[in-house]
């Protein structure tokens, strides 16, 4: 599709765009995306997101169909490396203890996977973006959550606007059309939120929007995207999570100590203990899935 060293492979039936660095999404994202005048919708595809399609197809389908599916999570950079590993491996009867035993290998290895693309990386090198090519982009949806995962009642002071004022102050000249977190992701406020973009681009007369990013939490992002990219002229439309929570602060990333041992995992859990079910979806359920995937 792209002219980049980009490799797609399938994990557990969902599509995943390996072998490119941050720098180069940014290429194919400011150079293919925005440049053909249609409306493009970006993935970042962690092990929750295959998981979930393993149980919601109409979500499987928009992963699938996405412009760029990207790696956001060293779950699914493993789970291609053991993929790619046990192809190789002969297939006679013990091979479900080597194909084990190779992906024992991998999950213990550290370090740093520059295929990883989280969508906070993204946010940042787009505004980062915008503020060098005045990129317009628009921030929806986010809201803070307490210690047990419940969502937080809203108040006067919305998230996505905190988010985007913080952004301002790393990059002046950012060129964000508006924000809202005052709209839900269901199909009854659609069309609030739709009239109340197009009144913030009329505002600044805007045409179109460069990167709208939609921060709902995945699927409802993703969902959100696929039922109303054509109701926005916006030309990349990018699916965030809690993006806007840690641009504001109420979350923090895992230190890099963390990171390299593959631990941001635990780090997330100690902060927010509301995250265990997720995280045990993602470790052991995702790698015990692929792995008896893989010996069928």
């Amino acid at each position: 599709m792209y002219n980049m060293p980009m490799v797609s492979r399938e994990i557990l039936g969902v599509r995943v765009d390996f072998g490119m660095n941050i720098d180069d999404v940014i290429d194919v994202i400011e150079k293919k995306l925005l440049s053909d005048n249609h409306s493009h919708y970006v993935c970042t595809t962690n092990p929750e997101f295959v998981m979930e399609a393993q149980k919601d197809s109409e979500f499987k389908k928009i992963v699938n169909e996405s412009d760029l599916s990207l790696p956001d999570g060293v779950g699914v950079i493993q789970a291609k490396d053991y993929l790619d590993k046990v192809r190789k491996i002969k297939k006679d009867f013990i091979f479900p203890f080597k194909a084990l035993v190779a992906g024992l290998t991998l999950g213990f290895r550290g370090g740093q996977y520059k295929e990883r693309i989280t969508g906070v990386e993204l946010t940042y090198k787009l505004c980062e973006l915008s503020n060098k090519r005045g990129y317009s982009i628009f921030f929806l949806g986010g809201r803070p959550k307490s210690i047990t995962g419940k969502l937080l009642a809203m108040n006067d002071t919305e998230i996505s606007s905190l988010a985007s004022e913080e952004i301002k102050k790393i990059y002046p000249n950012v060129n964000i059309v508006g924000s809202s977190s005052k709209f839900s992701y269901g199909k009854s406020d659609d069309d609030m939120t739709i009239k109340y973009i197009k009144e913030c681009m009329g505002k600044q007369s805007t045409d179109v929007i460069d990167f709208l990013f939609v921060a709902y939490g995945h699927p409802n992002q993703e969902k959100w995207i696929a039922r109303n990219r054509g109701k926005i002229p916006a030309k990349v439309s990018i699916g965030v999570g809690g993006t806007f929570e840690y641009i504001v602060g109420h979350s923090i990333l895992p230190p890099e100590n963390y990171v390299k041992r593959n631990l941001g995992w635990l780090y997330r859990v100690s902060r927010q203990p509301w995250r265990i079910k997720r995280v045990f979806n993602a470790f052991p359920i995702f790698p015990i899935r692929v792995f008896l995937s893989s010996i069928r």
